[in-house]
């Protein structure tokens, strides 16, 4: 593995907010810290998260208070964010080679391929979806909590 490694919201989220398979984010994100491994995303992963985090307000299971503590505690986890050029236009070309419905997972697809390093997802969907194409792409629910 190089020295970083793209992380998508969905995997990030479980970093402040306990869901299944919170356990093996933490793990793996203190598998990084031990590695040097810097974590890396495209610069919508903020907006997604506080999306993430506003949705729980919304639904009933936190107050909002505690939504912006915990979008503090994520905002100082140290994810570099990144957007190199280019990468709104390929995660464009992989988002229709991948039939998707949106951009927002294969920008950071095209972060991890422009970057040369995994993308470490929890979305299931997208990985199943982009899987057997790019081989760059991890899904959080294969990696084991002992490694």
């Amino acid at each position: 593995m190089n020295g970083s490694v793209v992380i998508d919201a969905s995997d990030a989220v479980k970093w402040v907010v306990n869901e299944i398979r919170t356990n093996r984010a933490l793990t793996l994100a203190r598998s990084w810290v031990r590695s040097s491994i810097q974590p890396m995303a495209p610069y919508l992963m903020p907006v997604e998260v506080s999306n993430a985090l506003y949705r729980r307000v919304v639904l009933g299971e936190i107050p909002f208070l505690a939504a912006t503590e915990l979008l503090d505690a994520f905002l100082r986890m140290g994810i570099e964010l990144r957007e190199p050029t280019g990468v709104h236009r390929r995660a464009m070309e992989l988002s229709s080679r991948l039939s998707q419905d949106s951009i927002y997972d294969t920008q950071y697809l095209a972060l991890a391929e422009t970057l040369d390093c995994e993308l470490w997802t929890a979305d299931d969907r997208f990985y199943r979806d982009a899987s057997p194409s790019f081989r760059v792409i991890r899904w959080l629910g294969e990696f084991e909590e002992g490694r």
